[in-house]
């Protein structure tokens, strides 16, 4: 008879859907919780759990991991979460498991290492520096008439973005500062342009898929995304080629990978960022609804089994999110009209975003403040677009003003 032995996973981080596909392929899951905060599944989901999420230093994080599961046997990692991605490099290396190298992995969180490994392999596109004692240290001459962008270096969601006019009114911005208080922040040259994602999947063989899609921001926020994006060929291979020729040189060569791209008013591409995973936002809902494949499943087939190829796309047509913003300041008692605007033509979801008791301001500074997010799907992308939106504005907070 014969006897399946039951593949062990060692799981670092949240995402708790990913788990789901993982459990529901008939893996055994050891999760190491990085966060207080990450999504998980029942505790008793988990044939073990490592709770490393009192430390705030990566490397002591890591150290007891390893230390708590050094008598394991594990199988392979599954690791997606920008927050646990540097743990999981670091338990990797220690424990022989098959994940990017703590080198290559810091490259996706720091953006400033990114810019300084594309400078490094004649890819550097974009002129950037970094805030120090507060001024900006250009790795270059500073650009001379562009707008500029300040943010973290490791930020996420849009937290703590900044748009300036040139590099001098910048400096003067920062001059007025509190001292410190822009320490260690990425400055970079500003490329205006439509802005897309490449969402990568590299699978043990070396077979790989890619597709585009489309973003729309209000400031520095994301307010939608189409996929896939309603591009001209040429226009479809240079942003892929720049996705591409980034994840060659920042070393990543097998698994999920998001890839953000500006595609310049003069035709060039820009990478602007890239992480070791999906993307954000329902976008691999939206390429699932459009193309059929489901990359976070085919990920971790991957990680269980290697794949020898990636499945072929079906034409569904297009799917849209967007994102509705609030207008009221105030307090949330509660929703209206969200089961109309799940009922509308199209729409595949829509979910509020801000719960009930929370304070709501128009002044949204970071994707956290966005209040309603809507899923539609359509057979041409302007049908797509209209619905999800016509559905993201549909639902209203009660609010009480304060």
């Amino acid at each position: 008879m014969d006897v399946r032995i039951m593949t062990h996973l060692l799981v670092v981080g949240g995402i708790s859907s990913v788990h789901e596909i993982a459990r529901r392929l008939g893996a055994e899951l050891t999760l190491v919780k990085t966060d207080a905060a990450q999504t998980m599944l029942a505790a008793d989901a988990y044939a073990r759990i490592v709770d490393v999420s009192a430390h705030d230093d990566r490397v002591a994080q890591a150290a007891e991991v390893t230390e708590a599961l050094a008598e394991t046997e594990f199988d392979g990692m599954l690791c997606l979460h920008d927050e646990a991605v540097e743990i999981g490099a670091l338990v990797a290396q220690k424990l022989g498991l098959s994940f990017p190298s703590p080198e290559v992995t810091h490259r996706t969180v720091n953006k400033s290492a990114m810019r300084a490994r594309l400078d490094a392999t004649g890819l550097g596109s974009v002129a950037h520096g970094v805030v120090v004692d507060g001024r900006v240290e250009w790795s270059g001459p500073p650009p001379t008439s562009r707008e500029i962008v300040l943010k973290p270096v490791d930020g996420r969601a849009s937290r703590g973005v900044t748009f300036h006019s040139s590099a001098v009114e910048l400096q003067t911005w920062l001059d007025d500062a509190r001292p410190g208080e822009f320490e260690g922040y990425l400055a970079e040259e500003r490329k205006l342009g439509r802005e897309f994602s490449v969402e990568s999947l590299i699978v043990r063989s070396g077979d790989a898929w890619h597709g585009v899609t489309a973003k729309t921001t209000s400031g520095a926020v994301e307010s939608g995304h189409l996929h896939p994006a309603a591009l001209d060929e040429d226009d479809r291979i240079r942003i892929v080629a720049a996705a591409t020729a980034c994840l060659k040189a920042l070393g990543m060569d097998r698994g999920l990978f998001h890839t953000e791209v500006i595609l310049h008013n003069d035709g060039a591409a820009h990478v602007v960022e890239t992480h070791l995973r999906g993307g954000g936002d329902n976008i691999l809902d939206l390429v699932r609804l459009s193309t059929g494949l489901d990359l976070p499943e085919l990920y971790v087939r991957d990680v269980l089994d290697g794949l020898d190829e990636i499945p072929a796309t079906t034409d569904l047509g297009f799917a849209s999110s967007h994102f509705a913003f609030p207008v009221e300041i105030g307090v949330i008692l509660g929703w209206d009209g969200v089961e109309e605007a799940r009922s509308m033509p199209g729409v595949e979801a829509v979910t509020t975003l801000l719960n009930v008791g929370q304070r709501v301001s128009p002044y949204v500074t970071s994707s956290y403040g966005r209040s309603v997010c809507a899923l539609a799907h359509a057979d041409a992308p302007e049908k797509a677009y209209k619905r999800a939106r016509a559905a993201a504005l549909r639902p209203q907070p009660v609010v009480e003003p304060v």
